[in-house]
């Protein structure tokens, strides 16, 4: 579990960096990025990461059901699921609504005059941030779920881990505020800033946390084995997820560039040169998808007929060789 949300709790703050450096580069391929014919690719996008975040944090609480003393911790998880999925619901808004010219013109243009402003990217990098410090929440309730600290110093040891987590979204949610009032090009920045406080507080919380159980007297054994099945199908999900998405979000990174192949610098002058529409690309995509499944399953199964084969092999007894002795029989 911590290495897998190690790894995809540092995948936003890439994406941060990522869409940085193309504002800096050049900002008209930024708002092509998010504002432009790629815009409906980023709500997948969202939906995915949504997705990813709900199920991770599910899987999470799952687990905690097989270890003993986590029940403490239950009453955490209803704020949580509401931070959540509120979140997810905000990161998902679409900044232009499909609408009818009817609807347009009742809600005076595309953008809806309340759901306009969480669609905007001040909104979705706050909760989205916020979203990422729920999830190392969850891990680190898992972490501590059987387990009772002995170290003298345990109450300072909590009391600065809550409120670094309380700085972090502090930060977090007064710099989404304050990008509403100013350029795109700053607002831009305000995410690194944002990502820094979660990162700060994801270090400095682990940096007491470790120490602080290190000796901790247990509650109970973790029982192996007896974790809900539907977790199992919560795993399949994120597995397809994660590639689903890479697929996604390589397309959009090199799909920005269009008829370039330095944006701005080297046009592309081949016949050939075209951007693919987005309902093909998804197309491929998610066939190229299903394809790399299906070949992982076939994999699987190839390594269970190995295993079945060696099984059939021990449980049966050896011929004995014609003409031999009644010792060798």
């Amino acid at each position: 579990n911590f290495i897998a949300l190690a790894a995809f709790i540092v995948l936003p703050f890439a994406g941060y960096y990522l869409g940085r450096e193309i504002y800096a580069f050049n900002q008209t391929m930024g708002i092509t990025m998010m504002g432009g014919f790629m815009s409906w690719l980023w709500i997948i996008q969202a939906i995915l990461i949504g997705v990813l975040f709900l199920g991770s944090n599910y899987y999470l609480w799952l687990g905690m059901e097989r270890i003993p003393g986590s029940e403490r911790y239950r009453k955490y998880v209803p704020p949580m699921l509401i931070i959540l999925t509120l979140g997810f619901m905000i990161w998902a808004t679409p900044r232009s609504m499909v609408v009818t010219l009817d609807e347009a013109r009742a809600m005076g243009g595309t953008h809806h005059p309340l759901l306009g402003f969480f669609g905007v990217m001040s909104a979705k990098n706050t909760v989205v941030n916020l979203m990422i410090l729920t999830t190392f929440l969850s891990f680190i309730l898992y972490r501590r779920a059987n387990k009772l600290p002995t170290k003298p110093w345990v109450k300072a040891g909590m009391a600065i881990q809550w409120a670094a987590f309380a700085a972090a979204a502090a930060v977090v949610v007064f710099y989404g505020i304050y990008g509403y009032f100013v350029e795109s090009i700053v607002r831009i920045g305000f995410s690194v800033y944002q990502v820094l406080a979660v990162l700060g507080a994801i270090v400095l919380v682990m940096a007491i946390d470790i120490p602080m159980f290190k000796g901790a007297r247990t509650t109970g054994q973790i029982r192996w084995g007896t974790i809900a099945p539907h977790s199992q199908y919560v795993l399949i999900l994120l597995a397809v997820t994660f590639t689903w998405l890479m697929g996604l979000m390589g397309f959009a990174r090199s799909g920005i560039r269009q008829h370039w192949h330095v944006y701005g610098v080297m046009r592309d002058t081949s016949v050939d040169a075209a951007t693919p529409a987005l309902g093909y690309a998804a197309n491929v995509i998610t066939l190229v998808t299903l394809s790399f499944f299906l070949l992982v399953l076939f994999i699987f199964w190839l390594g269970g007929l190995g295993d079945k084969g060696k099984a059939e092999g021990h449980g049966h007894v050896a011929p004995a060789i014609a003409g031999g002795s009644d010792r060798e029989r």
